[in-house]
Formats: C-alpha cells, structure tokens, sequence
C-alpha cells in the first residue's frame, strides 16, 4: 500500500512585529530541516506540496535538492488564519476557544475552525485528485489545519490536546487507498513511519 505523508512544519520563533504567517525558523528548525529531508520515506514519494510559506517552502527546497522531488506552494493549504498577536498566554486561551467553538472566531482577526478546515479539506482533495493512488504523496502544512484535516479523516471533533501533541518536523502516514491515519504524528528519527508496502509500524 501507498502512503499520504502529513508533515508539520520544522520548529518557529515567534515574533510580535511580524504576522505568524512570516516567522522564520529557530537555529533548532534549521536543524530540522536538514534531518527531515533524509528521512527514509522520501525515496518513495512521488510528489511534495507546501503551503506558500517559508516555514514549509523551506522544507520542500531542502527535499528537491536532496531527492529530485518536485514541490508546489499552495496557499490553501496555509494554517489558521491569526491577523493579530495576542502573546502566549492568551493566545493558549484563544487556541482552546478555537477548538472548543468551530463556528466562531475566538479573537477579532482569525479564522473559524470550521472555516480553515473546509479550506484545507478541499486543497486536499484537489491535490490528491492530480495523482493516481498508487503514488505515494507528501505535504508540509501547520499544526492547527493538521489537526483539523486529521480529525476530519477520522470522523472525529478536532480538539487542543491533539493539536498539542503534534511536534514541529513531526510526519503522520495516512493509508492512501483508505484515507486512514496509520501512525501517529513521529518526530525524528521516523523510523517508525511506514514505507509504501508496509501494513504496521
């Protein structure tokens, strides 16, 4: 069987000067990037896609200099919309509301859950949609949308612990003739994470 790879974006810095959509990288992430790229699961994957930002594009320029892999941006594949800083704490506030409330923007600025999920829900399916099953795929986005997308291919509301539990650079493989999550959502080594073939971790 062939695997979808859902992967997290390597570790940020946040910054209030700028919008989240434009943190770069810590000294860590940089590192992160580096061991992403190596991963085993790469000679198999026939296609890569990123959102449109750097914190993801960085992976996909890594991954085609390492492998031959194509990549292409999508912006709809971004997170979460959050126009605004709000600092830590009560963005760990916001983050809970987000989830605990779909349908309504917890702070002035940011997108509904219910809203990005549809967004990345339907990225998702174009893209899937331009290769034949047995391709195995991969794509770099956030935690937030992944979270949500992950609960969406469960059946299953989408919730802050999950979101938490993602860690940056963490890959999840998703069975692609079933759109089932296989494993959780590894970090680094990922020898842990199933290749096209394999049926357990």
């Amino acid at each position: 069987m062939t695997y979808l790879y859902l992967i997290r974006h390597p570790q940020t810095l946040p910054d209030s000067a700028v919008p989240p959509s434009q943190w770069r990288l810590t000294p860590q992430g940089k590192r992160q990037v580096q061991v992403l790229a190596r991963a085993p699961f790469w000679t198999h994957v026939a296609a890569l896609y990123t959102s449109d930002q750097h914190k993801t594009t960085i992976v996909g320029e890594a991954v085609k200099a390492a492998h031959g892999i194509p990549f292409t941006p999508f912006d709809t594949l971004g997170e979460a919309r959050r126009d605004a800083w709000i600092g830590s704490e009560a963005f760990v506030e916001a983050q809970r509301a987000f989830f605990d409330q779909l349908d309504s923007p917890p702070c002035p600025g940011w997108e509904p859950a219910s809203d990005a999920q549809a967004r990345f829900v339907a990225a998702m399916d174009q893209l899937l949609a331009r290769h034949p099953v047995e391709s195995a795929l991969a794509v770099v986005a956030h935690g937030t949308v992944l979270t949500l997308y992950t609960a969406h291919l469960r059946h299953e509301a989408p919730t802050y612990d999950a979101w938490r539990q993602i860690g940056f650079a963490a890959v999840m493989a998703v069975e692609r003739a079933t759109m089932t999550p296989k494993t959780p959502f590894l970090t680094a080594p990922y020898d842990r994470l199933l290749l096209p073939g394999a049926t357990k971790a």
